[in-house]
């Protein structure tokens, strides 16, 4: 009996995400994912609504969170714009004025302890958040309708310990920075060796020296 109830409740689970996923179809279309060159991002989706649907901002990106973050994988980096078509009248003229204007909110570094249900809160509160302050100010610019949702996706791949990276030239010209070349995990540790033992070429010495370095200084203070 029991088995059979649950067979029960998962074929009404299966039916009803099925009947979401033929909503979903229907009243928003995704396009077919593509190469871009949008600052460095090398994916790129589109949402649109399908049909004679129509949203405001906050129903359009509820409606299509579920899409966008099936399209949005671990370790990866994302953007995402929503552009919609603003209006105003002319004062002098008495004439509506429609014109598309993206909104975006900051990139967001999605990593493997991402909460994406909280990430998606966030990016859509400062997607609605920029709309209302283009809204404000005099600028008489009003929601007219939405156009599209791009998300825009490129993976992460953050420094891990023993790595090393040369500093940009203007911060080594300042010669303040100890940037030591190791191959373990106490980049910090080394930073401040170098720091109390000061030499006045080969500052990017790697561990291995640091290291006798460091045990003839101990030594000495012992």
């Amino acid at each position: 009996m029991k088995a059979k109830k649950l067979g029960i409740k998962i074929a009404t689970k299966l039916k009803k995400t099925q009947l979401v996923n033929e909503i979903d179809d229907k009243v928003l279309k995704l396009t077919e994912e593509k190469q871009s060159s949008f600052k460095g991002f090398t994916n790129q989706f589109t949402l649109e609504p399908s049909g004679n649907v129509t949203y405001d901002p906050e129903s359009f990106l509820t409606a299509v969170k579920r899409k966008a973050l099936a399209k949005i994988q671990m370790q990866t980096k994302v953007k995402i714009i929503l552009r919609a078509k603003m209006e105003k009248t002319d004062l002098k003229t008495v004439q509506s004025l429609v014109q598309e204007h993206p909104f975006r909110p900051k990139n967001e570094i999605v990593l493997e302890s991402t909460d994406k249900n909280e990430l998606w809160s966030l990016l859509a509160e400062q997607v609605l958040e920029g709309l209302v302050k283009f809204q404000m100010n005099g600028s008489r610019w009003t929601f007219h309708s939405i156009l599209a949702l791009d998300i825009h996706t490129v993976g992460h791949e953050p420094l891990n310990g023993s790595s090393w990276a040369s500093l940009p030239k203007f911060l080594a010209n300042k010669k303040a920075i100890n940037n030591v070349k190791n191959t373990d995990n106490h980049c910090f540790k080394w930073c401040i060796v170098r720091a109390l033992n000061p030499v006045e070429k080969k500052k990017q010495i790697g561990s291995q020296t640091l290291e006798k370095t460091s045990r003839v200084s101990q030594f000495q203070r012992n």
